[in-house]
């Protein structure tokens, strides 16, 4: 192909060489990000050429808000929910491509089938025969409800993906008729014993000095080895830098106060629902809620009549008291109509997508501007802040073009500074960086010299300029002596706990090594946490009755040791029993190898993740960080 391209080009050079530019032009724009971020359709991933869009991105957030609830404000949760929005639709497109890798498909019978059944579940949806309503009607109660149908639809296909996957893997793991013995005891023998652990302590070994320390640290080869590390330049902006940017006077309080003003008001109300779930039904509950108004404006006792007649079920042990609640609280019909009312006056029939209801108002209380001034202020300072920050460090981004920030943090009267390096490992620490947690998977994923977006933190927002990376080594004794004190205290505690209960167990037993617990007789999969030990398990499984396990270092990183008191033999299995559990290991093992697959296709996409967004369009991960800002309404 490339020989008759060379052919033609050479026969007719100004022609072709046109079309050829046209076309290398026409493949870099399909290639290079758009730079539209504000669109549904912009591409925030490309999973080996499968898309994740914005718009998956912004309702699998919402998706998850609703999932978390009120645990804290949207705000708040934003960039855990975004990371882990985005991380579960980049593995749902990894599944895919691992399953078309292995021939496996996921038809849209099947999928229908699966939504069909899990809609059935919710009577709501179900007309009087037990059947699904017309598709005019679900749309509609979707549409009250907030129901996402096709967010469903997608999770369910994701599901039956993973399934058929586990199951074809399931197929290929052998199970041999040891392994099947070892699961059976594990799940079927009952063992008791006694254990005891013993807990090392580093803290009560002596610093050495710097002569035993570098013998230590000479020693030690490659225990010391660091991975690569990098310093970062960042300019951080806080409340200080930006001084009274962010105050506010009280002539903006007073109007914040104006604004919001339905905020601060409480009501406190009773009310009695007829559920509804259609026009029709709601005509019929508002027929007899209109009723019951009449008599109850007449003088029937409301919280008597809610007893009786409402069909909330709270509503039978406490008269309908909703007790006090702010306007965003309830739905905006049942809230509207509560602010109308003086105390002790009946609503008109109010329709939510919960039915019909009457509201009775019993009390109505306002928060004066001086009762919540300061806690408007700090809102409204909180918003000046974040967004003058946002403002300052994008502005200086722009300044610095990609290049050094020292010039331009000083031109907007700002400090550049050079981290201390870090690798990306858990629990990496720089002095003067708190937020390095946060931001350090992300310096690693920039290349040397590229800069970060703005970032945001509770008390000050970021920007950073990778500025080099270390290559991997053993740093020098001085500068990492505290890292080798500590693996020398901890060696030396861990000898010296082991030669203290080896001594206990030869002159005390059990007793001398530590506290004593007992364990009643029980299958050991029971225990997870022991038997999640190989030697522990193994012990546990082979040591005699009457007998002690050796010594183990158990995972908390205690010295663990048990004497046997007894067992009562698994019993044999019968056919389906074998079955069972042979279906049982083998799906289990298929999960393992199914993760491990996942994982291995992810790292090796992540390998090929340049040229903008080339690889990501064809065999590789792409994504596009300047998109994954979500705007999300609380």
């Amino acid at each position: 192909m490339l020989r008759s391209f060379r052919q033609v080009f050479k026969s007719n050079r100004t022609p072709m060489a046109a079309v050829m530019i046209v076309v290398l032009l026409g493949l870099v724009a399909y290639l290079a990000p758009s730079g539209r971020v504000d669109t549904p359709d912009t591409v925030v991933a490309r999973v080996y050429g499968r898309e994740v869009l914005l718009r998956d991105l912004a309702e699998h957030m919402q998706e998850l808000y609703q999932r978390y609830g009120k645990q804290a404000s949207p705000e708040a949760l934003k960039p855990f929910v975004q990371s882990q929005a985005l991380k579960d639709l980049m593995n749902q497109k990894l599944m895919e491509e691992l399953a078309e890798r292995h021939h496996v498909v996921v038809t849209d019978e099947e999928v229908g089938a699966r939504l069909r059944a899990y809609l059935k579940q919710y009577p709501i949806l179900l007309d009087p025969q037990g059947n699904l309503k017309s598709t005019a009607e679900l749309k509609q109660i979707f549409q009250e409800t907030g129901f996402n149908p096709t967010l469903q639809e997608r999770n369910l296909r994701s599901e039956l993906l993973r399934t058929k996957l586990i199951q074809q893997a399931a197929f290929q793991v052998p199970v041999d008729e040891a392994w099947l013995a070892v699961e059976n005891r594990l799940r079927n023998e009952k063992v008791a014993f006694q254990q005891a652990t013993l807990a090392v302590a580093p803290a009560a070994v002596a610093d050495p000095g710097d002569g035993p320390l570098e013998a230590f640290y000479k020693a030690g080869g490659d225990r010391f080895l660091q991975p690569p590390r990098r310093v970062i330049q960042f300019v951080a902006v806080d409340r200080a830098a930006l001084g009274k940017e962010v105050q506010v006077d009280d002539a903006t309080l007073k109007a914040g106060f104006e604004a919001r003003k339905n905020d601060f008001i409480e009501f406190k109300a009773r009310h009695i629902l007829f559920k509804a779930e259609g026009d029709t039904q709601a005509q019929e509950a508002t027929a007899k809620a209109q009723l019951l108004r009449e008599r109850l404006v007449k003088g029937q006792d409301f919280a008597k009549a809610a007893e009786e007649l409402s069909e909330d079920p709270s509503a039978k042990g406490n008269g309908g008291d909703l007790g006090w609640f702010r306007f965003p609280q309830m739905q905006k019909p049942f809230s509207e109509a509560a602010a109308t009312l003086k105390p002790g006056e009946i609503s008109q029939p109010v329709r939510t997508i919960y039915g019909i209801h009457l509201i009775k108002l019993e009390g109505r209380r306002e928060k004066r501007f001086e009762d919540v001034k300061e806690q408007l202020a700090k809102e409204i300072s909180d918003d000046r802040f974040n967004a003058r920050a946002q403002e300052r460090l994008e502005q200086l981004r722009k300044r610095a073009n990609g290049g050094d920030l020292a010039a331009a943090a000083k031109s907007l009267g700002s400090q550049a500074q050079l981290s201390q390096p870090f690798s990306n490992e858990a629990g990496a620490e720089s002095e003067g960086l708190p937020e390095l947690p946060q931001i350090a998977a992300e310096a690693f994923r920039l290349k040397v010299g590229e800069v970060s977006k703005p970032l945001r933190f509770a008390d000050r927002h970021l920007l950073f300029r990778v500025q080099e990376e270390l290559p991997e080594a053993v740093p020098p004794f001085k500068e990492i002596r505290a890292k080798v004190l500590a693996a020398y205290r901890l060696e030396e505690g861990r000898k010296q706990a082991l030669a203290k209960a080896q001594q206990a167990l030869a002159s005390g037993g059990l007793q001398a090594v530590g506290p004593v617990t007992d364990q009643a007789a029980a299958p050991l999969s029971g225990l997870r946490d022991l038997v999640a030990h190989p030697g522990i398990r193994k012990a546990l499984l082979e040591t005699p009755v009457g007998q002690t396990t050796p010594l183990l270092w158990a995972q908390d990183g205690k010295l663990w040791v048990a004497r046997i008191v007894s067992r009562e033999p698994a019993p044999a299995l019968d056919f389906e029993g074998r079955r069972a559990l042979i279906q049982e290991v083998q799906t289990s093992e298929a999960q393992k190898l199914l993760s491990a697959e996942l994982q291995s296709l992810d790292q090796q996409g992540r390998l090929r993740s340049g040229l903008s967004s080339f690889w990501g369009h064809f065999d590789g991960i792409y994504i596009n960080t300047g998109a994954t800002q979500v705007s999300v309404e609380e």
